[in-house]
């Protein structure tokens, strides 16, 4: 697809546009919906207010463009670039490696940056989360109930934003998690949130950015 100096915004749907180019393009208040654009490029385009969702953007690059209110799978752009600029780090220990870093990179949809014996970094643009197995000798002091027991005595608890808090409730459970029922979610200011806990019990917080009102 090679789209160049038109003036009309897009509902582009389940689509495959891979390689496009988009050149001197009005795109005010389009939208990509389950949308395949790897590979693509936008320049020189008009972006504001533009939504993404589900759509796979590897390698593609966006230059001298409008994103003011853009947002991609409900994050807004702006508020992306100033997380990946400063890009926080969490360390949290396990006993089973592997249980506790698969849990967190489906639940969250964090990418897997590094895989080693002993630990796994997993990150998104504002987040890098790495896991620490326990050593053997302190693994072997310490109990996982099945269900794990909720640890709730320790004065941290995370918070790591997704896309959909009803979808992280539905996939916690076959991994060993849980996100606690609709009942205890409560609204703050632009977020939605609830807490739930890892395979471990370690208990934590999930946050969904509210759709933005309608005008």
């Amino acid at each position: 697809m090679d789209i160049k100096g038109t003036r009309d915004s897009l509902n582009v749907v389940d689509s495959n546009v891979a390689e496009s180019r988009f050149t001197n393009v009005k795109l005010a208040n389009s939208s990509f919906t389950d949308v395949n654009l790897q590979g693509s490029t936008f320049s020189d385009v008009n972006l504001r207010g533009g939504k993404f969702s589900d759509v796979n953007l590897t390698n593609v690059a966006i230059e001298q463009a409008n994103m003011d209110g853009m947002s991609i799978d409900g994050m807004l752009v702006s508020d992306l670039i100033r997380a990946y600029k400063r890009r926080t780090r969490i360390v949290l220990y396990a006993k089973n490696l592997s249980g506790v870093h698969t849990f967190y990179q489906s639940v969250l949809g964090l990418a897997l940056d590094e895989a080693h014996v002993d630990h796994v970094l997993l990150a998104s643009h504002g987040l890098e989360l790495v896991i620490v197995k326990v050593p053997e000798s302190i693994a072997s002091t310490i109990d996982i109930a099945v269900p794990p027991m909720r640890r709730s005595g320790t004065p941290i608890k995370p918070v790591f934003d997704v896309v959909s808090i009803r979808r992280a409730r539905e996939n916690a459970p076959a991994l060993g998690g849980e996100v606690y029922d609709p009942s205890q979610e409560w609204a703050e200011g632009a977020y939605r949130y609830c807490d739930g806990q890892d395979p471990e019990g370690n208990v934590i917080q999930f946050r969904e950015r509210e759709p933005a009102p309608a005008f």
